[in-house]
């Protein structure tokens, strides 16, 4: 991720005031989009609902081996009212719908469709931008297509008037292939950099450019977008600098640990109403491939079955795990608790916690979250994972069009939700309308699969395997992903149908 560059303070943003978009507008965002009703009045006559604009007109990169790292510095900035865009389908192999939600006076809000192929599925829109590279003698030397992301890690207010906060999700777009529903969007008076995701790696000589982006002519035409304003230029001297590139956006998952405080005591609930409770939901297995460890004098070559495996939230309510420490021993305590209304309401015990001492994990565990195994022809099991055991959290967007949804959650990725060995209180929580994803690719997670013989297998993902968290609906705690085996030992393949077909 890169770092924070501060507000836009440049002379030629025009910074519109608000269109008095209130909250419910805002639909799922809930209270953060209150910071968009300040305000009042209309935006000028004409003016575009987003356009290009650079930080600053000219910049200095260092060439480091023999590519160059370019960050242009050049913001789609929404005027008036928030950019969004709703991108949904009703069902994991229904096509998938685009959207312009459109924010009027009053809080007003007029849903426009759009081609859907204006939309690279969950992971932003198609297309949106061309960066242009030209020498000094206006050659064009490099040309690059930009699918544009609004959700980026770091939007930046475009002015002092601009709201103080932005309710749209800031954790990318989704590529776990099993969400239902997202919502893009850049609150009014922000800005957000259109290749903050984007490789803008080129191979530049020493020298001088011109770097161009320009919206493209589908997405000008479908927003009604001036050519005036749907491009910005940045000069760019690229001069010679010390070894190592650019710092990319890491992992996934982080390991941030705190000691957390108690919270004060609940009362056990049998019987939780059901508006309070969640549902989980093991989609499919996904990023399905074959890896071999090579032999060497102690080990035999052996092949491993990687794969994804994603629990979602559905139902009414977060799942929300906590541990306390039980004694000194090494396990804490985990009681599932049940929220209305953003207030706690009861709490459940639900299995244990064990933390992972290993130099990869070094976070807290909660026992009973899934299992996974991979089946046979007759869906009998033929090789166990040995991965029961999790630190909650949310890693993907799963339906954030659900009424309930949250589309900032306050722990994103394993940061801060994890613990450290030393906790009294862990908190681990997986909210309405987001999924977590975990990796099987290490020895006993994954399966082994030199010697099992060719053909048709099942990886199978059994969501509270235990059935010691409460659910609306447990019927749809299992999912199956069909695979095809062939090959032989150290030589296999995998073949994977498409989903249902």
């Amino acid at each position: 991720m890169r770092g924070p560059r501060g507000t836009l303070g440049v002379a030629a943003v025009a910074v519109a005031v608000s269109l008095g978009v209130s909250a419910p507008a805002l639909g799922a965002a809930g209270a953060a989009g209150a910071a968009g009703a300040a305000g009042g009045g209309r935006p000028a006559a004409g003016l575009a609902p987003v356009t290009l604009t650079a930080a600053q007109s000219d910049i200095t990169v260092n060439r480091t081996g023999r590519s160059t790292f370019v960050d242009a510095g050049i913001f789609a900035v929404a005027h008036g009212s928030p950019l969004q865009f709703d991108v949904q389908r009703s069902s994991l192999t229904a096509p998938i719908h685009l959207s312009w939600v459109i924010h009027g006076p009053g809080g007003s809000v007029k849903k426009v469709p759009l081609p859907a192929s204006l939309a690279a599925a969950f992971q932003g829109l198609r297309n949106f931008a061309v960066l242009t590279v030209r020498d000094s003698a206006g050659k064009i030397v490099a040309t690059r297509h930009v699918l544009f992301c609004p959700n980026v890690f770091d939007p930046q207010r475009a002015g002092p008037d601009s709201p103080q906060q932005s309710p749209f999700p800031q954790q990318g777009c989704a590529f776990m292939p099993f969400t239902k529903s997202s919502v893009w969007g850049i609150q009014r008076g922000w800005g957000v950099d259109v290749t903050e995701s984007v490789d803008t790696s080129f191979r530049l000589k020493l020298g001088t450019y011109t770097m161009t982006e320009t919206i493209t002519a589908p997405f000008r035409k479908a927003l009604g977008l001036p050519d005036a304003t749907s491009s910005a230029t940045v000069n760019v001297k690229v001069v010679k600098g010390p070894g190592g590139g650019p710092v990319g956006l890491g992992a996934r998952r982080h390991n941030i640990s705190r000691t957390l405080p108690r919270l004060p005591a609940v009362r056990t609930m049998t019987n939780p109403p059901r508006a309070a409770l969640p549902d989980m939901v093991p989609l499919p297995s996904w990023a399905i491939h074959l890896q071999i460890r090579h032999s060497n004098k102690h080990h035999p070559a052996v092949d491993h079955l990687n794969f994804n495996s994603t629990v979602a939230i559905d139902g009414n309510s977060q799942l929300d795990v906590q541990g306390f420490r039980n004694g000194t021993g090494p396990e804490l305590q985990a009681f599932q608790y049940f929220f209305l209304h953003g207030k706690v309401i009861g709490r459940v015990p639900a299995g244990t916690m064990l933390f992972d001492n290993s130099p990869n994990e070094q976070e807290w565990h909660f026992q009973q979250f899934a299992r996974y195994s991979l089946l046979d022809a007759s869906k009998t099991t033929a090789v166990l994972s040995h991965k029961e055991a999790f630190c909650i959290a949310p890693t993907d967007a799963y339906d954030l069009l659900n009424p309930g949804a949250i589309w900032q959650p306050i722990e994103f990725g394993l940061g801060g939700n994890c613990g450290q060995a030393t906790a009294l209180w862990v908190q681990e929580q997986l909210p309405l309308g987001w999924a977590d994803t975990y990796s099987q690719s290490s020895d006993g997670q994954n399966f082994n699969v030199t010697h099992l013989p060719n053909g048709t297998y099942y990886i199978e993902v059994i969501a509270n395997p235990e059935k010691l968290l409460h659910e609306t609906n447990m019927a749809n705690d299992v999912s199956l992903r069909k695979i095809i085996l062939g090959g032989t030992p150290n030589h296999r393949t995998v073949r994977v149908p498409p989903f249902s077909g």
